[in-house]
């Protein structure tokens, strides 16, 4: 594991993110994942991406509840094989009931303990959180046949998806030290460009990435306030209460300013970019 600027302690970030996927992951199921809207409307392009055959070995990595393992899993016929790994016992859970078919495992994707190789490997919204997504790439790279697929499905830049931030910006103005200097970000292979040199970077060959953007409605501001700060924000939602009431309520201002810009009767509706990209291991 690589660590980055100086503040950020990838072990602690590591530690903290388990912890938050253990907490968050069934309202992520019910709420997000498994109801294929919005960003997981992405899933079945990623899928269609990779081309899974009938008979293709399949590696989920950070495979979550299990959103895309369940759409490779409809494609393959006995002879093939579903792996899922993913670092948070509580989302593999939720994965193993909605996947039966499947192989899951609690591993680390910076410290993968297998020695299979596979056809297809797939990645939806995991990557840019990785501390050394380089190491990552790299070990992908490893456990791909000759010839194999690489399919990974990130987010874009912060105006391509307002979702995250609308509230985020106002957050970071207000409590500029919440995030500590280096810290991986959801938007950190926004641009088609940077994902594509890192995917390159790793010795895949035949890169290539596609755009989505997608819709996504988040109701009325005082659902998107409550649903942001109870899932996606949760980890950092006490720091924030934390500085009072008088913060809290400034930047709550400031998002409900910001939201007006995609409201509409009342009802918010953001755009959502999604990056899809494509590679082969063309070399032994």
């Amino acid at each position: 594991m690589t660590a980055m600027a100086a503040g950020y302690d990838p072990v602690k970030y590591k530690i903290n993110s388990i912890q938050n996927w253990n907490t968050v992951a069934p309202g992520y199921h019910s709420n997000w994942a498994s109801k294929g809207k919005g960003p997981f409307r992405s899933t079945a392009e990623l899928v269609k991406a990779a081309d899974v055959r009938q008979a293709d070995a399949v590696l989920d990595i950070a495979c979550g509840t299990g959103a895309v393992s369940m759409q490779v899993a409809r494609l393959l016929a006995p002879q093939g094989m579903l792996v899922g790994i993913d670092f948070s016992s509580g989302a593999l859970a939720i994965a193993k009931s909605s996947v039966p078919t499947g192989q899951f495992a609690e591993m680390d994707a910076e410290q993968i303990g297998l020695f299979a190789r596979f056809d297809r490997i797939v990645c939806q919204y995991a990557l840019m959180f990785f501390p050394d997504p380089a190491g990552v790439l790299r070990r992908l790279w490893e456990l791909l046949k000759k010839g194999g697929r690489l399919a990974v499905a990130v987010h874009g830049t912060p105006e391509g998806v307002p979702y995250f931030s609308t509230i985020m910006d106002p957050v970071l103005r207000h409590v500029p030290d919440i995030r500590p200097e280096g810290t991986p970000t959801v938007h950190r292979f926004g641009s088609a460009a940077g994902l594509q040199n890192a995917i390159a970077g790793a010795g895949f060959s035949d890169v290539s990435v596609k755009e989505f953007v997608f819709d996504y409605e988040a109701g009325t501001f005082a659902e998107y306030w409550f649903d942001y700060m109870s899932t996606t924000a949760s980890s950092i939602r006490a720091t924030i209460e934390g500085r009072g009431p008088g913060t809290v309520s400034a930047i709550r201002k400031e998002v409900e300013e910001k939201a007006q810009k995609f409201t509409k009767d009342g009802r918010i509706r953001f755009p959502w970019q999604v990056l899809v990209a494509t590679a082969t291991r063309t070399q032994d």
